[in-house]
């Protein structure tokens, strides 16, 4: 408890003074008496004086009772609040601070202010405490600039109070001014005058100085200030407050010894300082020695204590512990498996922080498919879009674009905006898209220029090819194509694969110079490394026909492969053609066969008339002339004078005239219920496993049976022209 303030006076005189010595007030006030009527002759006055004297004792004793009456109940209230009897000094310090009590009024200030023994009540608080403190009342200062702070948002005006009380001597009030100073709180940031606070006070033995004036010291020197001094002058403050217990301190001082700045690298230290902390009940210190034990550094790797202190630092309302609390239980990592629990984790994160709705808007607009959750992307991306964060507005206004959250295209396009012009440069590459798209705004192609111009110059490489195309397709002077090309070089060189296809496409064209295939198979093979179908394919044409450099059938099929893997219904057809013809490879049909009728259900029509082919002739799959019409009536739907297509046109004829009506009507069917397929590997798988067990010798219906035919295994093919081969069929 708080000591007496100096101007409080005892109530009754005690018979010892405080400093031991007997109390003789009422003797020496005897004697004064007794010296009153001196002057008269003693013998004649004896008993009137004795009267006179004890009429004078009782009159100035009865003027002492009503002074005492009407000072007990402050004197009395502030003493039994000393003694730590709080209900008891209540309500004689409401009655004296209502007389105007400066020593109740102070302590009857910080009773309200910690809901001692009544209801808490801050604004009543600061009032009493706020007249205490005007009457100079040292010890009144500190707790109405610390009300004024927290109550009221006042750093100016507690900075007064602090000022004031500092000028006093008080070393908790120079402390806080001394912070205040350095942050700039309540008035312009000055150093030095933080200095000056923050050393008086941790000299005087303040720990919260000194670990403030360690962490400036810290900052400062982080910043190349050589009022900061060495990271060494923080470290010892750090380590005499810490001695004294503060927890920050040792916080602080194990980050050193984890970083080695100011004390040599020490993990183990590091580990022992923060649990010295975390005991102490100091969340900071709990979380971080629970990262410690998840990642096994200073400690050995034991993520049930990681749990343990994440929940406990959980518990204290840190928000970074919540986070990782949340996704040990979304993973089961050192806790039982609870979604539901990690999900009202990272709800009580977001609500309380917005930093925290920042990272569970990326989770739950943009994080695992599992974890995604359209109603919690929307409330948390918009709090934290709202608190200014720009990846918060992107992903909210992106999700709403792509129809993947709540809300209009109109309404997208607005947060991206807002998004774009805080800096994010996803945001601006979406804007440039949208103006390309015309969806929910003007569609310029100069803002899709000048968006993804802003993208490319903030380092997002798929901007700089974005700002390549533009200049190559909508603009395309020859200024801007061979701005193209460096664009396109700028992103392929950081790393964008479709780039590197584009820088390949531009320089092997020749659309901004004179063609350079040597220069565009480079390019295109650091796509095709990177796994660019495109790329791949181009570059096996380049092998294929020696363009850029040597030719080579089986670099050629290699790479045409890699194409044909990931879904490129060319390369698909040029490998079956590489594959039938024997060129990098031995000859294999049933080969060609397979790779012909994935590119044929993806829909390339020189595909489907080589499978129709192969149907026609009963080579590797049974004869099948159904199947053979069917291929052949949809290569023929291609427009073009491509050779192969046009044989297949006149095939098809043909071959409609040898089919009876039912055969017709199967075939019409099939292609009316056709789609060309996309790309599904596991829909392929079952495609392949059913072409490769058939028998070779196999033959199906053919041409109706007809008297001459029957027992035969098939009717002779049409006879299209003397000068087809019949191998195209």
């Amino acid at each position: 408890m708080s000591a007496v303030p100096p101007d409080v006076t005892p109530a009754v005189s005690p018979a010892v003074l405080p400093d031991g010595r007997p109390n003789d007030w009422p003797d020496a006030l005897a004697d004064g008496l007794a010296d009153g009527p001196a002057a008269l002759p003693a013998a004649r006055q004896a008993r009137s004086g004795t009267l006179a004297a004890v009429a004078y004792g009782l009159g100035l004793l009865g003027a002492l009772w009503l002074v005492a009456a009407s000072c007990a109940t402050p004197e009395l209230g502030s003493r039994l609040y000393d003694q730590g009897q709080t209900d008891a000094a209540l309500p004689l310090l409401e009655a004296a601070a209502a007389n105007g009590s400066v020593a109740a009024s102070y302590r009857l200030g910080l009773l309200l202010a910690a809901g001692e023994g009544t209801p808490q009540d801050n604004p009543r608080a600061l009032e009493l405490l706020s007249y205490a403190a005007g009457k100079n009342h040292r010890p009144s200062l500190l707790a109405p600039g610390d009300l004024t702070r927290s109550l009221l948002g006042d750093d100016a005006g507690a900075a007064l109070f602090y000022e004031k009380a500092a000028q006093q001597g008080d070393m908790a009030a120079a402390g806080r001014l001394g912070v205040m100073r350095a942050t700039g709180a309540g008035g312009p940031v000055d150093v030095d005058a933080a200095l000056d606070l923050l050393g008086r006070a941790a000299r005087a033995g303040d720990m919260h100085a000194a670990t403030a004036l360690g962490q400036l010291l810290l900052s400062l020197g982080a910043a190349g200030d050589p009022r900061g001094g060495s990271p060494d002058a923080a470290a010892q403050w750090f380590e005499a407050a810490g001695r004294a217990g503060d927890a920050e301190a040792l916080t602080r001082l194990a980050e050193l010894f984890a970083t080695g700045q100011g004390r040599p690298v020490d993990l183990a230290q590091a580990a022992r300082l923060r649990r010295q902390a975390a005991d102490a009940g100091y969340a900071p210190a709990a979380y971080d020695l629970a990262l410690m034990y998840l990642a096994g550094q200073g400690v050995s790797a034991y993520p049930l204590e990681a749990g343990r202190l994440f929940e406990r630092a959980a518990e204290a309302g840190h928000v970074g512990a919540m986070l990782q609390l949340a996704d040990l239980y979304f993973t089961g990592l050192g806790v039982f498996r609870d979604p539901g629990r990690a999900v009202a984790l990272y709800d009580a994160a977001a609500e309380a922080d917005d930093q925290a709705a920042g990272v569970a808007c990326r989770l739950f607009a943009a994080g695992p498919e599992e974890r995604r959750d359209a109603g919690r992307a929307v409330r948390f991306c918009a709090k934290a879009a709202a608190a200014g964060n720009a990846q918060a507005a992107m992903l909210l206004g992106l999700g709403m674009v792509r129809g993947r959250l709540p809300g209009d295209t109109a309404q997208g396009a607005a947060l991206l905006s807002q998004a774009a012009w805080a800096g994010n440069p996803e945001a601006m590459y979406a804007m440039a898209l949208l103006q390309l798209a015309g969806q929910g705004v003007s569609g310029n192609p100069a803002e899709a220029f000048r968006w993804a111009a802003a993208a490319a110059k903030a380092g997002l490489p798929e901007a700089k090819s974005l700002l390549a195309a533009l200049s190559e397709e909508e603009f395309p002077s020859a200024a801007n194509l061979a701005k193209a090309v460096d664009f396109y070089r700028e992103a392929a060189l950081a790393g964008d694969s479709e780039a590197g296809f584009a820088l390949g496409s531009l320089l092997s064209k020749g659309l901004a110079g004179p063609p350079d295939f040597a220069e565009a198979r480079k390019w295109y093979e650091q796509a095709a490394l990177a796994g660019d179908a495109r790329a791949q394919f181009n570059l096996g044409l380049m092998y294929l026909t020696g363009k850029g450099g040597p030719a080579s059938d089986g670099e050629a099929l290699r790479w045409m492969l890699e194409a044909a893997k990931r879904g490129d219904a060319h390369a698909r057809c040029n490998v079956a053609t590489l594959t039938l013809t024997g060129r990098g490879t031995p000859s294999d049909p049933r080969e060609a066969f397979r790779w012909y009728r994935l590119a044929a259900g993806q829909g390339y029509a020189q595909a489907q008339a080589m499978l129709a082919g192969f149907y026609y002739e009963g080579r590797v799959a049974p004869r099948d002339f159904e199947s053979a019409l069917f291929w052949l009536t949809l290569a023929s739907r291609t427009p073009g004078n491509d050779p192969l297509l046009l044989r297949a046109g006149r095939a098809r004829a043909v071959l409609e005239k040898r089919l009876t009506p039912d055969q017709l009507e199967r075939v019409a069917a099939r292609l009316a219920a056709y789609k060309p397929a996309g790309f599904d590997p596991e829909a392929e798988k079952e495609v392949l496993a059913a072409i490769k067990f058939l028998p070779p010798s196999a033959r199906g219906p053919g041409y109706p049976a007809t008297t001459a035919q029957a027992g035969t295994t098939g009717a002779p093919p049409p006879t299209i022209s003397a000068a087809d081969p019949k191998a195209l069929f």
